[in-house]
């Protein structure tokens, strides 16, 4: 039974809640704002949010909730998401002030941005959070001395992203390192190196000189082994400059357009072979690729370090504020007012174009009255479109870009067919002193804070890990710089095709709604149909306190209301529309771009995905439809050049392999193992097995959609700690519904079969609760923030997390592994012997390969091998399946 959730739109009276604790009182705890418990209750920190931050303060360390001042910044409750001005800050600051002056704290415990940001400044939390820093020098607090501020993520984010728990636990382990005497407070911004040297290397005579001191530096160094930090700026098909870094406090500088002192450094790192470090790898190793120098160089990654320890930032910025003591400047700072110049422009120009349509239209309908022998004077108002509005409210507002980004869909697609993309600013915008400061600073962060987590990378025990992220990225740089061949005809057609399914999609729309210019992108739209004129009652809620009407949201209504099919068209239209707007229509335009080869070229990631999934962007190709009406059309618009073929390797029913091993299940151990047969002495399939259990049907009797796909979307639902509701909701998706009653028995016969589960899932979730981490197979951690939240959904979510990571991970271990192994054994070989293979992508369990067509033969087994032996240590054997074809929907087995 679904739980019961508070409307948006409730009604309360606004109360002021100001803070309460003993005076003088030590510890000074300061949220941001109230919420509606404590609205309701008229007592500061109450309710969920309450609860949470009194299990913490009931830890050991740290005070009790009687002996702390509890208090917000922001003094009523708004409503949910609701914006708080600068004038209420202006008024509410006053009580703060008084209730400082009362309590006189020696330690300020700041949660949230709000308040990080009133005692430290305009910092973003990232940069501060978990560290005790002393009080900033300022006239606002003249009254507290010695004071230090202790900036925590507030208790209440964790209720809204999982996986901000993790930071909140660390924010109060760390508090109660300090209140122990561990940890010593900082002064922010201390930079060590308050003058640092950044210069711009021109000539050939300083760059030599450059060179000679690094050498000295290495001579001098007891290990040999002196790193050069690396950072770029510009992107691939417009390369600014690249910055270098080899110690703290200097930084130097060469602009791409000076090819004679790039080819100059790029000899001297081939011949002599520095160890580099990099932040974000991936994105600096083609643009070296670009200015033409060496990309098989030893390198680190800073960025791929702090992805790995989780509870570091990724950024640059915060990490160099955090670990070097540096006052970094943001991208976005330094171009912001150039960058708003392009946009104003930008849409001046589709302004301009919308004005003088809408003019003509008027002046037309003016003569059509004359005709009509109707006496008027002056023009007619005629509607407006959506474009013209919006493109009016974007001139109008401070932050034009990020506006016009937050448009409907279908309008930023209508101002990208007129125009093609709003224009970016880049350094060429800002003062030639300026970007070279902003470079070369980021090249001397990045040499500042690599041995910092290079240490807490050993220290935690996760080198082995760190190194094999590493080894898969010549593969997937490769991969990135290769790009996969569009039939752009195909796509042409396939278009058309989607074009005429949207109309059918939205006449649909219109009948169903009785209205003509019903919007499925419109968010205001269709929660103003769905949550208004049907009643339906709204899931989640958006900033505005509107009903959400994101994807998830939507399936979760579909199979809530299955009597109102105008959801499931809604989410159709929006599916088909975006697969031809943004993906399909746009693919000239990605054809179009650097190195202007007829491919497409994708950025990879390998940092956004806590279980090391791969993920791409521009565009996202690994986002491509498998399933549905148009999935096998748009695969096969993906062609390999001419004698070439394409090649797929997919890893069979990995993750639940993985689930054998960890869970060492009995039923699985069998089957995957082939010690369990069918009576003709047949392998039993585990899908096939589960369903007869559930069906009661041999699975020589079975028929794949009835039994077998059922039972498929159950073992992977099960493995990963899906509900019954989830269980409903996958099913659907391929037209099978069950009610809810049938979809929990069929969890229970799972749980049933495989009794090896519970022990697994229960061992992890104490593991969790006892380390505040779960460890995977490669070593990496997960941690896990909610495991003891007393909030049980926070709770039952975290122990999710906590048996299926290691699942997730175990597979992307595999992958990588075998990945690493291609690109060292098979293609790097093959290449040097003249012979033509590439990778093309790595889509979850499966590699995708483009080669010459007489390679395949060779090929095939190799990979076979390379994907099933490449690893070791799973209990069970690692199966895989090979195909090739001219197109990615066109593969046959081989």
């Amino acid at each position: 039974m679904r739980s019961e959730r508070r409307s948006p739109f409730v009604s309360y009276t606004p109360r002021r809640i100001h803070g309460t604790g003993p005076t003088p009182c030590e510890y000074f705890f300061i949220g941001s704002q109230p919420g509606y418990e404590e609205n309701r209750s008229g007592v500061v920190f109450s309710g969920k949010t309450g609860d949470e931050l009194n299990r913490f303060l009931d830890g050991d360390g740290l005070p009790e909730r009687r002996d702390v001042w509890l208090t917000n910044v922001h003094r009523e409750y708004k409503g949910k998401d609701a914006v708080y001005t600068s004038e209420d800050l202006a008024r509410d600051i006053e009580d703060v002030v008084r209730e400082l002056q009362r309590v006189q704290p020696t330690l300020i415990v700041p949660m949230g941005r709000t308040a990080i940001r009133l005692f430290l400044g305009d910092v973003d939390v990232d940069d501060v959070q978990g560290i005790c820093w002393r009080l900033p020098a300022s006239d606002k607090w003249p009254f507290l001395d010695n004071c230090v501020v202790f900036p925590i993520v507030h208790p209440a984010s964790a209720f809204h992203n999982p996986e901000m728990a993790a930071y909140v636990v660390s924010g109060f382990t760390q508090l109660a390192a300090y209140l122990a005497g561990g940890i010593a407070p900082r002064t922010l911004f201390d930079d060590p190196y308050p003058e640092p040297h950044y210069e711009e290397i021109t000539t050939a005579e300083s760059l030599r000189s450059v060179l000679a001191n690094y050498e000295l530096c290495r001579q001098t160094d007891q290990t040999r082994r002196v790193p050069i930090a690396i950072d770029t700026e510009g992107w691939p098909d417009r390369p600014w400059s690249l910055q270098f870094s080899f110690k703290p406090g200097a930084g130097y500088l060469l602009r791409a357009n000076c090819r004679g002192l790039l080819k100059t450094f790029g000899e001297y790192l081939a011949r002599n072979r520095p160890h580099l470090t990099y932040h974000s790898a991936l994105h600096d190793l083609r643009m070296m690729r670009v200015l033409g120098l060496p990309t098989d160089l030893p390198f680190d990654d800073t960025m791929v370090a702090a992805y790995l320890l989780q509870l570091e930032p990724q950024g640059l910025k915060p990490l160099c504020s955090r670990h070097a003591g540096m006052k970094m400047q943001h991208y976005d700072e330094l171009v912001q007012e150039p960058n708003q110049r392009l946009a104003l422009d930008y849409i001046s120009s589709l302004w301009n174009i919308e004005q003088l349509d809408y003019e003509q239209r008027c002046d037309d309908a003016f003569w059509v009255e004359i005709d009509k022998g109707r006496r008027i004077s002056v023009l007619p108002k005629l509607p407006k479109t959506a474009l013209h509005k919006a493109t009016e409210r974007a001139m109008r507002s401070k932050n034009t870009r990020n506006l016009w980004s937050n448009q409907v869909e279908d309008i930023q697609v209508d101002g990208y067919n007129m125009l093609g993309p709003m224009p970016i600013a880049t350094l060429d915008h800002v003062p030639a002193k300026t970007a070279v400061d902003y470079g070369c600073r980021d090249a001397d962060g990045t040499i500042r804070i690599a041995p910092a987590l290079a240490a807490r990378v050993d220290a935690l025990k996760l080198r082995e890990v760190y190194d094999l992220e590493l080894a898969t990225y010549p593969l997937i740089e490769r991969m990135s710089y290769v790009g996969i061949k569009p039939d752009l005809p195909h796509f042409s057609r396939l278009s058309r095709r989607l074009n005429k399914e949207i109309g059918d999609l939205q006449s649909r729309l219109c009948s169903a709604t009785r209205s003509e210019s019903f919007n499925a992108n419109s968010g205001d739209q269709v929660a103003d149909y769905l949550f208004e004129t049907l009643g339906l009652e709204s899931i989640k809620d958006t900033r505005s306190g509107r009903g959400s009407t994101n994807d998830k949201v939507l399936e979760a209504l579909e199979h809530e209301h299955p009597e109102f099919p105008i959801i499931s068209t809604i989410r159709s239209y929006r599916e088909v529309y975006k697969l031809k707007n943004t993906f399909v229509d746009r693919l000239p335009d990605f054809v179009r771009r650097f190195p202007y080869d007829g491919r497409v070229h994708a950025t990879f990631r390998t940092t956004r995905v806590v279980t090391g999934r791969l993920a791409a962007s521009e565009p996202n190709l690994l986002a491509m439809p498998k399933h549905g009406k148009f999935a096998k059309e748009f695969r096969r618009g993906w062609i390999a050049g001419d004698g070439h073929l394409l090649g797929s390797w997919d890893l069979s029913q990995i993750e639940l392999r993985v689930a054998a091993h960890l869970s060492q299940d009995p039923a699985m151990l069998a089957i995957y193992r082939g010690e369990r047969r069918n009576p003709d002495g047949s392998p039993i399939d585990l899908h096939a097995a589960l369903a007869q259990r559930i069906f009661g049907v041999l699975p020589k009797n079975q028929d794949d959609s009835k039994h077998r796909l059922p039972a498929k979307a159950i073992n992977f639902q099960f493995w990963m700690g899906g509900t019954y509701i989830g269980l409903q909701v996958e099913l659907r998706k391929n037209g099978f519904f069950i009610d809810a009653d049938d979809a929990q028995r069929w969890i229970d016969e799972a749980h049933a079969l495989y009794t090896g589960a519970q022990p697994y899932m229960d061992a992890k979730a104490a593991e969790a609760e006892k380390n505040g981490f779960v460890r995977c197979l490669s070593g990496r951690i997960r941690y896990i923030g909610g495991i003891r939240s007393r909030d049980a959904r926070v709770r039952e979510e975290a122990k999710r997390f906590a048996f299926s990571t290691p699942i997730q991970e175990g597979a992307q271990l595999i992958m990588k592994t075998n990945e690493a192994v291609l690109w060292r054994d098979i293609i790097v070989p093959l290449q040097r012997q003249g012979r033509w293979i590439e990778p093309l992508l790595q889509i979850h369990d499966d590699l995708l390969l483009e080669m010459d067509a007489a390679l395949v033969p060779e090929v095939a087994p190799r990979m076979v091998q390379c994907m099933t032996q490449s690893y070791k240590g799973l209990s069970v054997p690692i199966q895989t399946s090979s195909s090739a074809g001219p197109t990615w929907a066109d593969l046959a087995a081989v």
